[in-house]
């Protein structure tokens, strides 16, 4: 099955979630640096929000030059993935309208553990169907793992200093994320 109806699917979804994110943005009370700076919970929940989409988006774009096949179980787990991501505006808007919440930040942080398992059981299904090297260098359970103790280590912290150290290593895992995706893509695209 050709992947490129797929690809096109997945880039309108992160396309639009990207815009819904961008209008929930508040204006400021006052056009001052002062207005914008009472916004900075907003505007860093964006930037979060915002690795995550382009990390998403510049994962399918080279997995999909990659691979040369699909099947229904890759089109239903990718579907379940773009589902999941859907909901990164939500999520988005409850840490900014609720950042000192320690229930909101622990299910902010929940999203985002739910969002890199789906990603992992897609690549992991990926590499099933379409045995390349190369993939399976994007298929990292050792980088699941920290991450996985990055939010463990953010929720302890979170209930025991203040909830806001939550969303500090949410940060630190996207990117760290972001980062290895760039890398093990670059090493690719070199390839």
């Amino acid at each position: 099955m050709d992947s490129e109806k797929l690809e096109t699917f997945v880039d309108a979804v992160l396309a639009i979630i990207l815009t819904v994110i961008v209008l929930e943005l508040p204006q400021p009370e006052t056009i001052t640096l002062a207005g914008f700076w009472a916004l900075k919970t907003n505007f860093f929940a964006y930037l979060i929000s915002f690795i995550v989409v382009l990390t998403n988006w510049y994962f399918f774009h080279i997995i999909f030059e990659i691979i040369k096949k699909i099947n229904g179980k890759v089109i239903a787990m990718t579907g379940l993935v773009v589902f999941v991501m859907s909901l990164l505006p939500y999520f988005t808007l409850l840490i900014s309208n609720n950042f000192s919440n320690l229930n909101a930040q622990i299910c902010y942080c929940a999203f985002f553990i739910v969002v890199e398992l789906a990603y992992d059981v897609l690549f992991w299904m990926i590499t099933k169907i379409e045995h390349n090297k190369d993939l399976k260098a994007l298929l990292n359970i050792k980088r699941t793992s920290i991450h996985l103790i990055f939010y463990a280590i953010g929720i302890i912290l979170g209930i025991l200093v203040t909830p806001e150290i939550i969303v500090l290593f949410v940060f630190i895992a996207v990117l760290t994320w972001f980062i290895h995706v760039y890398i093990s893509i670059k090493d690719i695209d070199t390839n």
